[in-house]
């Protein structure tokens, strides 16, 4: 009995059985007996190409049935030698001593990972706790933040962690309203280096009657030394009205925090704090706003007030320890730069404050720089009469105690502000 190959119809697929060895050398046509329609058989000629070329001119290419040939090692050895080898190995299994090894190491290895991942849960049930302390820590009486949720994939970083914070908001209490909500993020940690980062995420604000929307943002801070954390946004926009909407480019804001224990009162953190701010480009449908936008603010010798163990959420008065405490602690709060271009009016920016007690004892020093003064405050016009409206009467009441903000001829503003001791000096003269 000739054997027989499966073949199929190039038109509707149907398959047959041929022998080939009844296909002529030249070739054979036939119909199929599903479709109707007639095609070529030609026998397989060993030759890859000659076999291509047949097929792409519509032929079926039929190769002989394989026949069974005898296994061949590596070294040479036979199929028989092989299935020695195999008989071997599966009697192997038959000794009571491996079974019982290869139970004890399976048994270990479960015990490994169910330890594992109770060592893993137990660093996520630390982290999280961590977490939402440092959120109620910067909750106040005014603000809250809030997490829905917080999850953690155990096995994916062996030695760091990967989890997601869900429904992250920072709520006014007194308005309840949401000021600021981030949906989900995305965030791996690597404890060795203490160091947090983020996937890109969205943030949405609601403030002052204004949508802003922060899109692809990128979290990363570290915790040797403190803290400190950078926050990029690649763009954003703002709906500030119902004609107007502001998007900007390139934004990062930077903070760091290096602090102690308070000597004299346990129940506060010592501590300095740097703010930083940079924005490449500000525009509205209306033109360029800002660009370059670089802004540094430095506390040193700040006093925060620990949030206790079993204190409601809130309960830390910041306002207070700023006017009782932060005199006794001789609390530093400086501008250390702050530079940008405001509709093609560059702005320098400087000051100091020294804290006293009482608060109004405290020492201030101000300086305000402004070249082509004029194009800003056509902008400000144009956005704000009301704030248009205060500058220009501030400068009419410097004017009248013969004090001289802004040079026309130069289209510049030099003002310098010092506070001391309740007494106030405009560029140098007192007022």
């Amino acid at each position: 009995m000739l054997e027989q190959v499966e073949i199929f119809c190039p038109h509707c697929f149907a398959n047959f059985f041929v022998s080939p060895e009844r296909i002529p050398e030249d070739g054979v046509s036939t119909a199929c007996k599903k479709c109707g329609k007639s095609f070529t058989l030609v026998k397989a000629s060993g030759d890859p190409v000659k076999d291509r070329a047949s097929r792409q001119q519509g032929f079926v290419v039929v190769h002989e049935k394989k026949r069974w040939k005898p296994e061949q090692g590596a070294n040479g050895s036979s199929s028989g030698a092989m299935r020695k080898k195999k008989s071997a190995a599966s009697r192997l299994f038959e000794h009571k001593a491996f079974r019982l090894g290869l139970c004890a190491a399976g048994i270990v290895l479960v015990l490994g990972l169910v330890a594992f991942s109770l060592w893993k849960s137990s660093a996520h049930s630390r982290f999280e706790k961590s977490v939402r302390n440092a959120l109620a820590q910067a909750s106040n009486s005014r603000v809250e933040f809030k997490l829905e949720d917080m999850s953690f994939s155990t096995f994916r970083g062996i030695a760091g962690t990967h989890g997601s914070l869900h429904g992250l908001a920072l709520r006014d209490r007194e308005q309840e309203k949401i000021l600021c909500y981030i949906e989900k993020i995305h965030f791996r940690i690597d404890p060795s280096k203490a160091h947090f980062a983020t996937e890109p995420f969205t943030v949405r604000v609601s403030v002052a009657n204004s949508k802003i929307v922060l899109n692809g943002c990128v979290l990363e801070a570290t915790g040797s030394n403190g803290w400190q954390a950078t926050l990029k946004a690649k763009d954003a926009t703002a709906d500030v009205g119902a004609t107007d909407m502001i998007t900007g480019q390139g934004l990062e804001f930077a903070a760091g925090f290096t602090g102690e224990e308070w000597n004299a009162d346990p129940r506060f953190v010592l501590g300095n704090l740097d703010l930083g701010v940079k924005v490449k480009q500000v525009e509205s449908l209306s033109g360029n706003i800002s660009k370059d936008a670089d802004l540094l603010f430095t506390l040193r010798n700040g006093l925060f007030p620990k949030q206790t163990d079993g204190a409601p959420s809130g309960s830390v008065n910041y306002g207070e320890t700023l006017r009782t405490k932060w005199g006794e602690s001789k609390t530093v709060a400086k501008i250390d730069r702050c530079s940008l271009k405001i509709a093609g009016s560059t702005v320098h920016l400087a000051g100091k404050m020294e804290f006293h007690n009482p608060l109004d004892a405290s020492e201030l020093d101000l300086s305000f720089k402004s070249t082509d003064f004029s194009r800003m405050m056509k902008f400000l016009y144009r956005m704000n009469s009301e704030t248009f409206d205060r500058i220009v009467s501030l400068f009419v009441t410097l004017d009248e105690k013969k004090v001289t903000a802004y040079a026309p001829d130069t289209d510049s503003v030099d003002l310098t502000l010092s506070l001391k001791a309740s007494k106030m000096k405009i560029n140098e003269q007192d007022v």
